[in-house]
């Protein structure tokens, strides 16, 4: 719930990033309740006055990609979030995530989630979207949230964790599913599911986004999501097109096929009639450093023949997600169970070191990784090897690298994550300056986590905008507020405007600092001034208030109907 104050607030000599990438003016700006009132030339007089000396004002920032989801419900301060500057977290991402869930499967659920999103300390208490919102908006989280319905979830409604498809026509796996399984003797059942089925997914989709939900994400590596077949995708895409929505998408492949991936995904989005938007955008693999170029291309030709595009990204050569991420696709599928079952038989272990230690068509992250040194993990269950690599476990334990990530896993009952150092500067600062990004944290909690949880946006200002110049402060503020609001459909945030919610950030650019490290990650970022969400101040002289007044939003509500708004705001009124 917001909660306005009577006092009226005016930062006086701000220099504005108004969130529309035009050049920064210098204005005095106006606060009362939860609202920009005034932006102008001289002061307007107010209950408070703030002089900032010239430093920086703009949009509080969007992270794009978050795993807050069950974070914020026994963690709503979010401090981490609020001292680099973001103000609204976007959930439910990577077609994995905790609502909608059948009851029947909840405990499943729960279990599948771990690595990803978390655990709370009793069972969820909700099924649908709008129930999971209910239950976010009564723990009054600090920063605002805005939900992805996530593919998986709309699938097992119908199928289960069954990898079969829901399309209507018998599809076979080695065609739309091919970077997806490899190993025959765990393709299980591929037969259709019951008659109806793609529709009921389709109406399921239809009422998430009617509950709140902004679009759909995919996680194409992430079971049961991986289980979706092109026509299955593109009959949600034409779903989301009908709304004027959009889908969120962890692609196939990151790595070797990351170009044909992407292209694939335009496609489908294209022939269902919606905009795509690609998810924690990467070239993985040194033998693919330099693809960027040929990604920007397929963007170029994407928004050439009509089609929108955007994606966020998060500043960091190491990506981060869960370790069974590295087993085979046949090894990593099914349910939990089944996976741990499989991890137990010597000669599956077996199957599955010769797998990963071949050349192959699916996605193989250890081998982009290039050296098992270069995993390292991030959170167990128990605590235990948290900082280690994969490298060290193996030597301490006196096994093959792969034999001892699979011990791992099974001592771990899977609840196990991992950094990968896979990529390269050069693709992640040509996607940076790209104005059709956005920027994400993609931060997984627990344990000694990847350091992009606590210093993804400061990492942005102080290492490509301030000292590399990648960026300009303008279009910083751009990509980290104004363009994620935009394709969200936020027609009263994301930029410094009169009328609009005062989500609003204060930096001085010389001061800001990311001070979470690989090795020491919990450590929050510096050089933030002060943090509105809503009107109030979450953060002051760089320090947390505990002020909790962010919003659950709702996007049929923020769309003011159930279309998403065509909002582009990049050209906006002169400066006073």
């Amino acid at each position: 719930m917001t909660v306005s104050s009577d006092e009226s607030l005016e930062f006086q000599h701000a220099t504005v990033l108004d969130g529309s990438g035009r050049p920064a003016f210098t204005a005095h700006v106006l606060i009362s309740g939860n609202e920009i009132r005034r932006i102008g030339d001289e002061p307007a007089g107010a209950d408070r006055e703030i002089d900032l000396g010239g430093s920086y004002l703009a949009p509080g920032f969007i992270d794009m990609h978050a795993h807050s989801d069950l974070r914020l419900l026994h963690t709503p301060g979010a401090t981490e979030k609020l001292t680099q500057g973001i103000t609204t977290e976007v959930l439910g991402q990577d077609g994995i995530s905790v609502a909608p869930v059948p009851a029947a499967l909840r405990e499943q659920w729960e279990e599948h989630n771990e690595s990803l999103n978390g655990s709370l300390d009793e069972p969820w208490p909700w099924n649908s979207v709008g129930e999971y919102l209910d239950e976010l908006d009564a723990a009054d989280p600090a920063v605002n949230c805005a939900y992805y319905v996530p593919h998986g979830n709309l699938r097992s409604l119908i199928a289960g964790f069954e990898d079969r498809s829901i399309s209507g026509e018998n599809v076979v796996v080695s065609g739309s599913n091919e970077l997806v399984v490899s190993k025959s003797q765990w393709q299980g059942s591929d037969t259709d599911a019951a008659p109806g089925a793609l529709g009921a997914v389709q109406n399921e989709l239809a009422v998430a986004l009617d509950e709140g939900a902004f679009g759909m994400s995919k996680g194409m590596i992430y079971p049961p999501s991986s289980y979706g077949r092109d026509q299955e995708l593109e009959a949600l895409a034409e779903v989301l097109g009908e709304r004027d929505s959009f889908m969120i998408s962890h692609v196939w492949n990151e790595t070797n096929r990351v170009v044909e991936s992407i292209d694939r995904y335009l496609d489908i989005c294209d022939r269902g009639g919606c905009h795509a938007h690609v998810s924690h955008l990467k070239v993985g693999g040194q033998q693919n450093w330099g693809k960027s170029e040929q990604i920007v291309d397929l963007f170029d030709d994407a928004i050439e023949r009509g089609q929108r595009v955007t994606f966020d990204q998060y500043p960091y050569t190491a990506g981060s997600t869960m370790l069974t991420a590295l087993l085979p696709p046949w090894a990593r599928k099914g349910k939990p169970r089944d996976i741990r079952t499989r991890l137990r038989d010597p000669e599956t272990v077996e199957d599955i070191t010769e797998d990963i230690n071949s050349p192959s068509e699916w996605e193989n992250l250890a081998r982009a990784a290039g050296d098992w040194d270069n995993i390292l993990i991030t959170q167990t269950g128990s605590g235990e090897s948290q900082g280690d690599t994969i490298a060290d476990i193996a030597t301490e334990r006196d096994l093959d690298p792969v034999e001892a990530m699979c011990e791992l896993l099974l001592e771990e009952d899977l609840a196990v994550t991992m950094a990968d150092f896979i990529m390269s500067e050069e693709d992640i600062e040509r996607f940076l300056a790209d104005d059709r990004g956005t920027f994400c944290t993609d931060g997984i909690f627990g344990g000694k986590p990847h350091p992009r949880a606590i210093g993804a946006f400061a990492r942005i200002l102080d290492h490509y905008v301030d000292d590399r110049e990648t960026l300009t402060p303008e279009l910083t503020a751009y990509k980290a507020a104004g363009n994620p609001a935009d394709i969200l459909g936020l027609q009263d945030r994301g930029y410094v405007r009169e009328g609009y919610v005062a989500d609003l950030v204060v930096f001085d650019l010389s001061d800001v600092r990311e001070n979470a490290t690989y090795e020491d990650p919990l450590q929050l970022s510096d050089g933030f001034e002060y943090v509105l969400v809503g009107g109030e101040i979450a953060v002051r002289d760089g320090d947390p208030t505990g002020e909790r007044n962010g919003t659950v939003l709702r996007s049929t509500e923020e769309w003011g109907g159930p279309n998403r708004p065509e909002l582009d705001r990049q050209t906006a009124s002169p400066s006073p």
